[in-house]
């Protein structure tokens, strides 16, 4: 049986114990809902920061391919 475990790393874990909470209870009621606002704030925000970072590769893109331009000698 060592000869078959030989080539595989220790594991680490709990040992089939129950894991610790990571928020406590009183922590997880005393949480706020989102409301709707909070809801749309929050999708609004996420929608911005992609479309900023599709324009920022897109940017990025565009000036690698004019710098490759730029170094050729067109006639």
């Amino acid at each position: 049986m060592e000869d078959l475990l030989e080539g595989i790393p220790s594991q680490e874990g709990n040992g089939a114990g129950l894991l610790a909470a990571t928020v406590s209870a009183s922590a997880a009621k005393a949480a706020k809902p989102m409301t709707a606002l909070d809801k749309t704030t929050a999708s609004a925000k996420r929608w911005l920061d992609d479309e900023a970072l599709v324009r920022s590769e897109k940017t990025a893109r565009l000036k690698a391919a004019r710098e490759d331009r730029d170094k050729g000698d067109y006639r």
